[in-house]
């Protein structure tokens, strides 16, 4: 579900709690997707966990983090139809313990600094091409993390195949859920699977050919996938050549549609005030260090969801020992609402001030616990660096909103800047 700020018809809680409970889900919805925070800040203050029939709204940030910690009792069974034996679909097993420590062994922090680079030379010929205009989405923001898939994923297929599978996974699996109650799931769902069954069939032949190339002596590259094939775990470890397949698929899927959206969410919201541009520029010239926070910050406004889903595998009171502690039936679909998280004052001191000095705490980016984001590090190098290039430039303003063609994710967002780089520009 794509956030729409731009259009903030003021919610009234009131008017939902007068309604059955099993009515609430599509009003509720539609003010998440328009007006998620005063209706966030209402719940927090008036009804923090609350009954909307098809799913549970959760508000508050310490029963958020009671959610996302306990996967044994709120887990991620919704995923599994749509991702089937990846790790992310699976709770508390070998399989996630296993998969998950061999893909952080061949994404090491010390790729950092070259990724970053790489994303900001990306971004800079980009910019350079566009000549003072540029649409974002289209040139940048799924044209980088593209790049970093194919040279460091080392997931070589042609760019129109690998934004087709991406998008249509992340679209599939992330926004067609039952309580989604989309018209068009079905296509949805039918094109996820064409483009994991063609996904599958391009593995066939890329992985058994960098294989033997490896065997033989060749020189290959160091990307990710040279270093999985070279771990040769052996067949005790249960990490065979199918869960090569499902990992590095999953390497694709989760880093071109999540970071196009969190490039323009970002931009959107720091280009829209103009003392956070001011600040943010003048950081960006600083360097990495100084300029980081503007990104994050920036995100806690609009980040690229508002909330997770889980479902309940047992009986479970939610908040217990505190005055507002609620009953939750297994089987129950509750959404942590981690956008409400991150303005809840209990945690996050003066929510409503843009501060970009905050500590990593204050965000739920990356999520929480058990299904903290894999490629968290790789996202947090790109990132900021994509947006800190384009801040570079002078003259630097949206000419319009976002747009997102009544999808999930953003399908345009248009830039005007100065064509010739600025010294500070070239000086990076």
């Amino acid at each position: 579900m794509r956030m729409r700020l731009d259009a903030p018809d003021a919610p009234c809680l009131d008017t939902l709690l007068a309604m059955p409970a099993a009515e609430r889900w599509p009003v509720a919805r539609d003010w998440i997707r328009r007006a998620p925070l005063p209706f966030f800040a209402q719940l927090r203050d008036r009804q923090p966990v609350l009954d909307c029939g098809a799913v549970v709204l959760v508000a508050r940030r310490a029963d958020i983090a009671e959610i996302l910690s306990l996967p044994q009792v709120f887990s991620v069974a919704l995923y599994k139809p749509k991702m089937g034996a990846f790790m992310l679909a699976l709770d508390n097993t070998e399989v996630n313990y296993r998969d998950k420590a061999v893909m952080r062994a061949i994404l090491p922090w010390s790729d950092l600094p070259a990724i970053r680079e790489r994303a900001g030379a990306l971004t800079d010929a980009a910019l350079d091409a566009g000549n003072g205009t540029i649409d974002v989405v289209a040139s940048i923001s799924r044209l980088v993390p593209l790049r970093i898939v194919q040279s460091v994923f080392g997931i070589a297929a042609p760019d129109e195949d690998l934004l087709r599978w991406s998008y249509a996974n992340q679209f599939d699996q992330f926004n067609n859920l039952p309580f989604d109650g989309r018209a068009d799931a079905d296509a949805i769902e039918a094109a996820a699977v064409h483009a994991r069954e063609e996904m599958r069939a391009t593995f066939a032949s890329l992985i058994p050919a960098r294989l033997a190339a490896i065997e033989s002596g060749a020189e290959v590259p160091d990307d990710s996938l040279t270093r999985l094939l070279r771990l040769h775990l052996p067949s005790g470890a249960g990490f065979g050549m199918d869960r090569v397949v499902i990992n590095v698929g999953g390497l694709l899927i989760g880093a071109i549609e999540t970071t196009s959206e969190a490039v323009v969410n970002a931009l959107a919201e720091i280009l829209k005030r103009a003392d956070v541009h001011a600040a943010a520029r003048a950081a960006a010239v600083t360097g990495t260090a100084a300029f980081d926070g503007y990104v994050w910050e920036a995100l806690r406004f609009a980040p690229i969801v508002a909330f997770m889903f889980r479902q309940t595998e047992a009986d479970h009171l939610l908040g217990r020992g505190g005055a507002r502690a609620i009953s939750l039936s297994k089987g129950t679909v509750v959404l942590p609402l981690s956008l409400s998280a991150m303005f809840d004052p209990d945690w996050v001191p003066d929510p409503d001030r843009f501060d970009p000095a905050r500590p990593d705490q204050a965000y739920l980016h990356f999520g929480l616990g058990h299904h903290e984001c894999l490629g968290r590090y790789v996202a947090g190098a790109m990132i900021p660096e994509i947006v800190r290039r384009i801040l570079l430039r002078t003259d630097l303003r949206a000419e319009g909103p976002v747009e997102d063609g009544g999808t999930p994710f953003p399908t345009a967002f248009r830039l005007a800047y100065a064509p010739t780089p600025s010294a500070d520009a070239k000086a990076v």
